[in-house]
């Protein structure tokens, strides 16, 4: 439950899936790839040993990023919420698996507010937690002081070999398991009253 723990101090986001729909179709970027089940598209590529192979599928990655940031539009409360955060003061950040080009594109696109991005060109990819870990560094914020909402498990992993707070977005949908290790995030207005309830508790 969110209201049984304490709000956080910072909030990253993760991109495509969270705030950002791109309409990407990623069985139809592993037909094209040839990449098999099982394996992400980054991993499938860190992995192979051709060259010209890693340029084929890095290329064929990047088309599609490029065009669902062309074809981007809000998730359902995404836009309400970063700006609720901002006016509150709290830092806010994106980290992503897309490229920097493809992210920024979309973040122009979208309008939205300036803000830390880490992509893949920064870091390591999620669910490794070097960025986010650089970005609680920036700050000069405990990790575990810092949530970070994504809709994959990707995120939740990164977030919690991050010792921040794991915020699982479900766009509304009941999952099928339990949420254990992490909170459930099914709308994004939860957030914002989540961390003014926690401001009134401590009389902010």
């Amino acid at each position: 439950m969110i209201a049984a723990a304490a709000p956080p101090r910072a909030v990253i986001f993760d991109l495509d899936g969270t705030l950002a729909d791109s309409r990407l179709d990623f069985a139809a970027i592993r037909r094209e790839a040839d990449v098999p089940d099982g394996i992400g598209l980054l991993e499938h590529i860190d992995g192979l040993d051709c060259p010209d192979a890693r340029d084929r599928v890095a290329a064929i990655v990047d088309r599609h990023e490029m065009a669902g940031a062309e074809a981007a539009t809000w998730i359902h409360g995404a836009e309400q919420v970063l700006h609720g955060l901002h006016h509150r003061g709290l830092p806010t950040a994106i980290v992503t698996r897309n490229s920097r080009a493809a992210a920024m594109r979309t973040m122009q696109r979208l309008l939205m507010p300036q803000m830390p991005l880490k992509a893949r060109e920064d870091a390591p990819p999620k669910p490794d937690p070097s960025a986010l870990l650089a970005l609680a560094k920036d700050w000069e914020l405990p990790p575990a002081e810092i949530a970070f909402v994504g809709d994959f498990h990707y995120d939740i992993e990164a977030a919690q070999r991050a010792g921040m707070i794991p915020m699982l977005f479900t766009a509304g949908v009941q999952p099928d398991t339990p949420a254990v290790g992490y909170l459930l995030l099914p709308v994004f207005e939860r957030l914002l009253d989540w961390i003014d309830r926690g401001r009134v508790d401590a009389g902010a």
